[in-house]
């Protein structure tokens, strides 16, 4: 790629910032070199990896900071020089960064296919092997461990001994020799411990003078009784010395040995953190991925190197255009967009995301530009030799995939001979397959464009009322160039202005005032085109507001359903839990009752047999006393009297309704009150069981004596009625047994009745409905009860009952009427 034209570019401040996107020093000089590629195939390549690295970043996937480009150290160990510590130092951290980020890909190697294919060349076993090796060597701080060697450890050892006995000599020197003395501190002459002893004290301490001082009045002397001590410290710290130019040796020729892999590693690592720089890049400046097409179309493009604040995106959308003509006042930004066309075309084939919202551009095997003075003293060029030979340059190199960038093509010459050869160079372009963008201010090229096959025109915008630049390009209509209106507002004389208008061809005046017409009708359609905007944004805005409000009410109805769905769910809670205990007083219940059957049953066998045994005492008793009595014949008719009655009570006939009953087996008495088939439903005491027909035995003279007493007419009830009691209204039954209910009932209607009430309301809930039968045939026995009703539903409904008293009843028959005196 023409290295004129990435400097025209401005391509290396670009490669400058990425380098600084580089985690080490390797990345950062592939970024320094990044040269645009005109092979599709690399290119795709590179757009790949941007892609994978953007999708690395957002998994946390860090790139290889902390590595270094070690390849120096590599192929000096190659040769055989030693390498210091912190060069091995600089070995191992590339090693290990380099398996960590190897290991890190790979795991997300679905993502990032490319990437880590090349990381994975990298051998784990030897990136092991080295730094296991380096990593029990070196201690991390700019030296070696002890226990690097054995030999180290014993010389180490070696040296702490001789320095701490020529330490310990030298404090005994000092402590004895302390007044001839000048200072209390030692320090070294030439690496050796001296003392700094007075100029006139040089006989008291006899040893050799390694120097003096600028004064003369102290001398610096190494005692003889300490030169044995420091002499074996030297001998200690030689084999030390030793040991470790040893030691870096043996690691050197490892280092040396795995030079292919290291090179590798480090070209690898720098690839990488040149294509983790691209995504970041890419990010920074909210690129968009490029697509491969056969015509330039860029939408909202932005020159990455102006502020982005303030710089104005432009839309080139150029299908089916071979050359384009742009056209407008100076400083209007014309050579601006052709900048940032060839700019987004390096960057593309760099590899990199381009700053636009939408980007689809071919492969250019050439991108050509004359943009700028070419002028030289020194060649004896003026500015339009300098054009010439660029043109000369381009045409020569121009060909089917080529982008030619042209700013003020033909210009510096007369127009009436620049306006043909601009059109001339233009088409032999075209004609080669170029594709062809040019700044100009020549009429003649812009008249030709208008109908010139697969040319078009294009200007950029500027304010009609003020003459500013607005930094727009608009695709389809040529530029007027403002030039005297420019100079107007500038400050040079209105007549001159008007002068030089007069002068004027008519042609020219008319097609300038046609293209500023054109101009202002436009900047006018691109005013209502932005209110325009403005007002779908506003509804836009509001629209989102009330989507946005109407997401809150149903995430509002959502959270209310929820809840009421939790309520209902800890209310069936509350029901089972509640049914649970019911069902265990149920079966408390059925147990007490199954107990109190069984012990029924013994009460009533007990008494069968002693009412047996004494009812025959009684009848032996009895005819003794009538044979006593002579009365022989009446005996005998008691006799056959008992054993009928005996016969009835054993009689296991059949069972009527009305029948006074007993089942022996379970020890239950009551009246039959209906029979279905083989089996009677027999009401007893407390409860209504029912029972085989066969098992039940009748009791002939209680049910004669029921019988009797349904014949006789029923007495009235009289209540004495008691002001002076206090009762209850209502009273609550639940959680109580059934037999329990009853008895509260049935106390509760006698204590209405008592002081005067007509109404009781008894609360049994709705539960199993055991309380609200028992209360309910509780109060259709109860004589004082004329009806039972089920209480309104906003008084409790199934759950209460409302005891309805007789008025009549509960008055004696010689009670005077209610409010009478």
């Amino acid at each position: 790629m023409d290295r004129r034209t990435q400097t025209l570019m401005e391509l290396p401040a670009v490669r400058r910032r990425l380098a600084g996107y580089a985690s080490f020093a390797a990345g950062a000089a592939l970024a320094e070199a990044l040269e645009p590629s005109p092979d599709p195939h690399v290119v795709a390549t590179l757009r790949a990896e941007t892609e994978e690295a953007l999708v690395l970043a957002e998994n946390g996937v860090s790139g290889p900071g902390g590595a270094h480009d070690v390849r120096p150290h590599v192929a000096a160990a190659v040769r055989g020089q030693a390498l210091g510590v912190g060069e091995l130092e600089a070995v191992l951290a590339t090693v290990r960064v380099g398996g960590d980020v190897r290991r890190a890909v790979l795991a997300h190697d679905d993502d990032a296919p490319v990437l880590a294919a090349r990381l994975e060349a990298i051998d784990p076993a030897v990136l092991d092997a080295l730094g296991r090796t380096l990593d029990a060597a070196l201690d991390g701080r700019g030296g070696l461990r002890d226990d690097a060697s054995p030999e180290l450890a014993a010389s180490r050892r070696h040296v702490a001994a001789a320095r701490a006995a020529a330490a310990d000599t030298l404090r005994g020197l000092m402590s004895r020799l302390r007044t001839h003395l000048q200072e209390t501190f030692t320090t070294e002459r030439g690496g050796r411990p001296v003392l700094a002893v007075k100029a006139s004290s040089r006989g008291a301490v006899p040893g050799i003078v390694h120097g003096m001082s600028s004064t003369g009045q102290t001398l610096f002397v190494e005692p003889y009784e300490l030169l044995e001590s420091s002499n074996r410290l030297r001998e200690a710290e030689a084999r030390e010395n030793a040991e470790v130019e040893r030691i870096l040796g043996e690691l050197t020729a490892l280092v040396g040995a795995e030079a292919a892999e290291l090179e590798y590693l480090v070209e690898a690592l720098a690839e990488h953190d040149l294509a983790l720089a691209r995504g970041e890049l890419s990010h920074a400046w909210r690129g968009c991925h490029v697509e491969d097409s056969d015509a330039v179309d860029l939408v909202r493009a932005r020159h990455p190197l102006l502020d982005p604040a303030t710089a104005v995106p432009v839309d080139l959308r150029l299908a089916g255009v071979r050359a384009l003509v742009i056209s407008g006042p100076n400083t209007g930004g014309k050579t601006v967009s052709l900048k940032t066309l060839g700019l987004m075309a390096m960057l593309s084939q760099c590899g990199l995301r381009v700053p636009a919202d939408e980007a689809r551009l071919p492969v250019f095997d050439r991108i050509l530009a004359d943009i700028g003075d070419e002028q030289s003293i020194e060649l004896s060029l003026s500015t339009f030799s300098g054009h010439v030979r660029r043109l000369v340059d381009i045409l020569g190199q121009a060909g089917p995939r080529t982008l030619v960038l042209l700013d003020e093509v033909a210009g510096g010459t007369d127009p009436e001979e620049g306006g043909p050869l601009a059109r001339a160079v233009i088409e032999a372009l075209v004609a080669r397959g170029a594709l062809v963008l040019v700044t100009t201010h020549l009429s003649a090229l812009k008249g030709w464009a208008a109908s010139a096959d697969g040319v078009r025109n294009a200007s950029v915008g500027i304010d009609p009322a003020t003459l500013r630049p607005l930094y727009t390009l608009s695709v389809g209509e040529p530029g007027a160039s403002h030039a005297l209106d420019i100079a107007r507002e500038l400050g040079l004389p209105g007549d001159v202005i008007d002068a030089a208008r007069a002068a004027l061809a008519p042609q020219r005046r008319e097609a300038d005032d046609l293209v500023k017409s054109a101009g202002e009708a436009r900047a006018a359609a691109q005013r209502e085109l932005r209110l325009a905007g403005e007002e779908r944004m506003r509804a836009e805005r509001a629209n989102q507001e009330a989507e946005e409000h109407r997401r809150e009410l149903t995430r509002r109805l959502e959270r209310q359903r929820e809840q009421a769905q939790a309520e209902r769910e800890r209310a069936r809670e509350e029901a089972r839990e509640e049914l649970r205990g019911l069902t265990r007083e149920l079966d408390a219940l059925r147990r007490e009752i199954s107990a109190a059957r069984k012990a029924e049953a013994a009460r009533v066998r007990v008494h069968r047999r002693a009412d047996e045994a004494g009812g025959a005492a009684e009848r032996a008793r009895e005819v003794t006393r009538d044979r006593r009595l002579g009365d022989a014949s009446r005996a005998q008719e008691r006799v056959a009297d008992q054993m009928a009655a005996l016969r009835g009570a054993e009689d296991r006939g059949p069972v009527a309704v009305g029948d006074v009953v007993s089942d022996p087996d379970m020890g239950f008495r009551g009246t039959v009150v209906a029979i279905e088939g083989a089996t009677a439903e027999v009401q007893g005491e407390r409860l209504r069981l029912k029972v085989p027909v066969a098992r039940l035995v009748t009791d002939a003279r209680a049910t004669r004596a029921r019988a009797k007493a349904a014949a006789e007419p029923p007495r009235a009830v009289a209540v004495e009625r008691r002001p002076d009691l206090a009762s209850p209204d209502e009273i609550d039954v639940r959680g109580t047994r059934a037999d329990e209910a009853r008895a509260a009932a049935r106390r509760a209607v006698d204590d209405a009745a008592a002081t005067g009430r007509t109404r009781l309301r008894i609360i049994h809930g709705k539960g199993t409905g055991a309380l609200r039968a028992a209360v309910r045939d509780e109060l259709a026995r109860h004589p004082l009860v004329v009806a039972a009703e089920e209480a309104p539903l906003n008084e409790g409904g199934d759950g209460a009952t409302y005891a309805v008293l007789d008025e009549e009843a509960r008055r004696p028959p010689d009670a005077p009427e209610p409010g009478s005196l």
